[in-house]
């Protein structure tokens, strides 16, 4: 029974290896191929390969979608990791607390600066000043720290980017 166990794997990677191949005689080996007529032929299989139409669009504009440069960030990828980073700070930040407990703010629409790293990785973070040192603005950077990004070949680059915090509904006066 333990022969058998061990036999099975055993049979099964022979099976495999040689699965779709046939034993050929040395006088096939030399034998040259099948003639083309005697090919099997598929609906619309043609022996020649045949150059690619150009499209009967309407314009003689250039087709090519347009080479992205090395030297600046890709800003569409760029953009969507921003978008969702702010999408955190209005959904949590405004409701940050201070060691009292208590959702201080100040709250409403503000634009950070995020140092964008060639690398793929922000680098910094700037809060202006009503909302630098309080726990929005800390969770503001927090947000935006660490942030991935396809990286590029040119220089860091600082982007501005508005961000809302969001008065938390039990604060409300």
């Amino acid at each position: 029974m333990r022969a058998m166990r061990m036999c099975f794997p055993l049979l099964a990677l022979v099976l495999l290896a040689c699965q779709g191949k046939r034993a050929v005689s040395p006088d096939e080996e030399n034998k040259p191929g099948p003639a083309p007529e005697e090919t099997t032929r598929w609906e619309g299989a043609s022996s020649t390969p045949e150059a690619p139409r150009p499209s009967s669009g309407g314009g003689g504009g250039v087709q090519e979608a347009a080479a992205k440069r090395s030297d600046q960030y890709d800003q569409e990828a760029t953009e969507v990791v921003l978008k969702r980073a702010a999408r955190q700070v209005k959904e949590n930040c405004g409701a940050a607390k201070d060691e009292s407990g208590k959702a201080t703010g100040p709250w409403g629409k503000v634009t950070i600066q995020i140092q964008l790293g060639h690398n793929g990785h922000s680098k910094g973070v700037t809060v202006p000043a009503p909302y630098q040192g309080k726990p929005s603005g800390n969770c503001v950077e927090k947000a935006f720290t660490n942030l991935t990004y396809p990286p590029w070949g040119g220089q860091d680059t600082p982007v501005d980017w508005e961000v809302e915090l969001v008065q938390p509904a039990n604060e409300k006066k």
